[in-house]
């Protein structure tokens, strides 16, 4: 938690609608602790904070601290309230305050340049301490008891020893050294795949699978449309099994962020070395339909596909079995 120079709360800017709350402000919320937690639902890091932000509101919310969550998009679809509610919906966050910012204004007054980002605002209003990235229960307790008692609150409880346990974490894991790249394979981030041919922006092209892998590193295989947020399937190529391959160093999670063209269902095969996944292997999102282990795409959001015991080093590719399939980041645990 970095302390900083206490300076006015900037109002909440361009908020276009709120989930769990009538509409807040920050003027209005003066006498209360505040800790604004700038998120969005596709980073993994903000999702694991959530089990965090539930539990500071229930132990300190009767000492007058309020958590109050503003959502900024990452990618477009994320800009989509009923995407942004669904999202509230998948990680049981029904009890904290949320600003949909989706054109993250708010975001940009607060001067984020990463989600997650945690501020913290004194009874008057004013910016006491900042916090960047993931943040266990540590990270934020002396801080919030220290503003409370400023507001001559007095909270009894002990601090957590520990962060509290959530299926998000069990889900999404937590990150771990030596752990494969979170990929991004939209042209706004990748400079290319690993494939030997070079991929036109915003044009469908046919990508040859050069057969050999490099670790960590993307490849397609098939007709691919390359966008500056994700790569789109083009059906009518000959390729009988297109493909996102990425030949990955280190995970317990695997991960898609994945959605559909055209806001209608659609479906990936999975494939781990070759082969379908286990029953062990099955991530949350992903299901075994006879021995073809497949995950249905109903909404854009972190998919969890894969899931081991220990970190482990595998070939996964996701091939679309719908004509509508968008592929936009890998994302490990």
């Amino acid at each position: 938690m970095d302390v900083i120079p206490a300076t006015p709360a900037p109002e909440f800017r361009d908020i276009t609608g709120w989930a769990n709350s009538d509409p807040l402000s920050i003027k209005g919320l003066k006498g209360k602790v505040v800790v604004l937690d700038c998120w969005t639902y596709t980073c993994i890091f903000c999702l694991r904070t959530i089990p965090v932000m539930r539990r500071l509101q229930q132990k300190y919310g009767k000492y007058s601290l309020q958590v109050v969550q503003a959502h900024s998009a990452e990618y477009h679809f994320a800009t989509d309230h009923a995407n942004i509610r669904r999202a509230l919906q998948r990680y049981n966050v029904i009890d904290i305050p949320n600003a949909f910012d989706t054109n993250n204004k708010t975001w940009e007054a607060y001067g984020n340049m990463y989600w997650p980002k945690h501020v913290i605002i004194d009874q008057n209003g004013f910016i006491r301490y900042e916090h960047a990235g993931y943040g266990g229960m540590a990270d934020f307790e002396d801080a919030i008891i220290e503003l409370l008692e400023e507001a001559g609150k007095k909270p009894a409880e002990e601090r957590d020893q520990d962060d509290p346990k959530d299926e998000i974490l069990d889900t999404y894991g937590m990150h771990f050294y030596g752990m494969a790249p979170e990929t991004c394979v939209g042209y706004s981030r990748l400079r290319r795949f690993g494939n030997n041919q070079t991929l036109k922006p915003d044009a469908a092209n046919i990508v040859v699978d050069p057969g050999s892998h490099d670790v960590n590193v993307v490849y397609l295989r098939g007709k691919w449309i390359w966008q500056r947020e994700g790569v789109q399937f083009s059906p009518g190529g000959k390729e009988q099994n297109p493909a996102v391959i990425m030949n990955y160093n280190a995970g317990k999670r695997v991960h898609g962020i994945m959605g559909t063209s055209d806001g209608k269902p659609g479906r990936i095969e999975i494939r781990l070395d070759g082969n379908h996944l286990t029953k062990d292997q099955l991530g949350r999102d992903a299901r075994l339909e006879g021995s073809v282990s497949i995950a249905d795409i109903q909404w854009p959001f972190i998919h969890n596909l894969v899931k081991t015991d220990k970190p482990e080093m595998h070939e996964i590719e996701i091939i679309p079995r719908s004509d509508n399939f968008v592929f936009y980041t890998f994302v490990f645990g």
